[in-house]
């Protein structure tokens, strides 16, 4: 605890650089060098809370100094003259024109773990095998051939297809064999998928530097930033974004680049729908999420610093404004980059969620009006009766009994989480300790009246401490979410991509059925990576806006009804709607 907040350790940030560099930096690896680190506190406070339990070892290991001390004994610089031997500029100037490599024996190692079935979260099955094996087929044509080429190949497939398993158990074969010497990397489109991915590396490689084998979309760039381009403006250069091949071309002929053409040999890239296309129609002033839009596309610099690319998407996921990358687009860059793109790999009949029944994935899709397709009889839903079907779909009549179908799962050894569209804003962010607030201040605050009482219902959103989104999938020990899993309500954002056995939707008040028609309530949308469709929806001149809006609704609602693999349990705000879904659960034809 920091100031009331719960922050990262300063050693614990220290030693993930360390295992970093150690891992990953080319210079370390050529000069065999050793690498250690400690922290400087340049203010002028006691470091000793630092150092008490529990983090005594860890401040051990990875030493806590303050310029305070440094004036009167010196401890920093006792420190450094047991590491340091003797200057070294040759290997100086190496190690700030480095790049990134693995340390093929770690990668080995952790690899090893994920193909281990008997204890590994990532295991095939079906569909999901014979992608897997066609792309191993296709891979290792292309890097055992002798022409050079590149390879593009694009997966695709729903919510509950197995695209993440599949990517891993992809990512782990090729780093185990001995024929690809290179960077094998899996590379995440979000904070929330990246932070998630590295957590899951760290743990089954036991050890921080897992997480360096997860890398950002973002790290593609070569190198342009905000303070390049502005130089480059005050030179004469209109830097646009039209103009994104040319900025490129303008910043490598006088820059190092950070990630030069083939540098990775295997880019494993899970939920490419998330990239960022600025070139793509109506991408312009969407937020950019880090990316320098001056670069151009994402997936452009994916292919071109890769030999082989491989796209795991749904395009029926994309639903933010920046989220703007198509195949279309994908195989035109490939041909334009001299690769061969490879089609024909599908998931779309596999459902691993979901009770494994494709027929409830069929029935949301049209419920919610993504498929022209008819409603049909819910016979996959779970009624205990002699007719049951494999996946359970209940409707709460509160929060709180929404909360208590939850709890009796938990109670039974299921995982469980509370999950909500972006109908309440974020009023906790960065708040220390969200928790402890008082019910009216939390995120959501929601009256229902029980057994002729009012009460109130509260929870906050996903806390993220650090921008760590992993804390509430996860759960790791010490965090409030592992004591309960049910207090804080996860967002389409967070959930996208992973799965519970059972889940609790709050059925907020954005998107709502009016008629024979579903209609959106901009008052409810606080989504701010929708900020540009949202604006256009308000406006007087809307033209295709609201259309565009109520789409991306509709599939954020598709994420939060596709992450159950036993059952969902569903509180509805707005009457109307409930009494839609009622009616289509009951059999009524109804068109969506």
């Amino acid at each position: 605890m920091h100031q009331g907040r719960l922050e990262l350790h300063p050693s614990d940030q220290v030693r993930g650089y360390v295992e970093y560099c150690r891992r990953f930096h080319s210079a370390v690896e050529d000069h065999q060098a050793s690498v250690d680190g400690c922290v400087l506190f340049t203010g002028w406070g006691s470091a000793d809370p630092y150092r008490a339990s529990p983090h005594d070892q860890l401040a051990a290991s990875f030493p806590v100094f303050t310029v305070a001390e440094e004036r009167d004994t010196k401890p920093c610089a006792s420190f450094l003259r047991t590491k340091l031997t003797r200057p070294d500029a040759i290997f100086a100037a190496a190690f700030d024109q480095g790049c990134y490599r693995q340390d093929r024996n770690f990668v080995r190692q952790v690899a090893q773990a994920i193909r281990d079935e008997s204890r590994s979260p990532f295991v095939l099955l079906d569909e999901q095998r014979r992608g897997f094996q066609y792309c191993l087929h296709e891979i290792e044509k292309l890097i055992r051939g002798s022409d050079g080429g590149k390879l593009v190949i694009v997966i695709e497939g729903p919510p509950g297809s197995g695209k993440s398993v599949l990517a891993a158990n992809l990512w782990a074969s090729l780093a185990l064999d001995v024929n690809f010497d290179g960077n094998v990397v899996l590379t995440t489109t979000s904070s929330a998928q990246k932070s998630n991915w590295r957590s899951l590396f760290e743990l089954v490689a036991k050890e921080s530097a897992g997480r360096g084998l997860v890398v950002p979309s973002n790290q593609y760039n070569p190198g342009l930033t905000s303070g390049w381009l502005a130089q480059q403006r005050e030179r004469g250069h209109a830097m646009k974004v039209a103009d994104w091949k040319s900025n490129v071309a303008l910043y490598l002929g006088s820059n190092q680049n950070r990630a030069p053409d083939d540098h990775f040999t295997i880019s494993i890239v899970d939920e490419a729908h998330a990239l960022i296309d600025p070139t793509a129609a109506g991408a312009e002033g969407v937020q950019n999420s880090g990316w320098c839009m001056q670069a151009g596309p994402q997936a452009w610099h994916i292919i071109r610093a890769s030999r082989v690319s491989v796209f795991l998407m749904d395009p029926e996921q994309s639903y933010r404004d920046n989220e703007t990358t198509r195949r279309v687009a994908i195989d035109e860059w490939a041909r334009e980059r001299g690769a061969q793109t490879v089609h024909g790999i599908s998931l779309a009949d596999a459902q691993f969620r979901c009770g494994g029944s494709k027929e409830y994935t069929d029935w949301m899709e049209a419920l919610l009006g993504l498929s022209r397709d008819p409603i049909r009889r819910p016979a996959w839903r779970e009624t205990g009766g002699p007719r049951s079907g494999p996946f359970a779909f209940e409707i709460a009549s509160d929060p709180a009994n929404l909360e208590q179908y939850l709890r009796k799962r938990l109670k039974e050894g299921r995982s469980a989480r509370l999950v909500s569209s972006y109908a309440r804003k974020w009023v906790t962010k960065g708040i220390g300790n969200p928790h402890d607030l008082s019910d009216l201040e939390k995120d959501f605050a929601i009256p229902y009246e029980s057994s002729g009482e009012q009460r109130l219902w509260a929870k906050v959103w996903n806390f993220v401490p650090e921008e760590d989104y992993a804390t509430f999938i996860q759960g790791p020990p010490g965090s409030r979410i592992h004591d309960d899993p049910l207090c804080e309500v996860g967002c389409p954002y967070v959930i996208r991509g992973f799965d519970f056995d059972y889940l609790g939707v709050l059925w907020l008040s954005d998107l709502v059925r009016r008629g024979n028609r579903w209609v959106v309530d901009t008052k409810h949308v606080h989504e701010i990576a929708l900020r540009k469709t949202l604006a256009g929806a308000k406006g007087v001149d809307r033209g295709n806006a609201r259309e565009v809006l109520l789409r991306r609704l509709q599939r954020g609602y598709r994420i939060l009804l596709s992450r159950a693999i036993r059952g969902l349990c569903l509180w509805f705000e707005d009457e109307e709607t409930k009494a839609y879904v009622l009616g289509v659960l009951a059999g009524n034809a109804h068109d969506a």
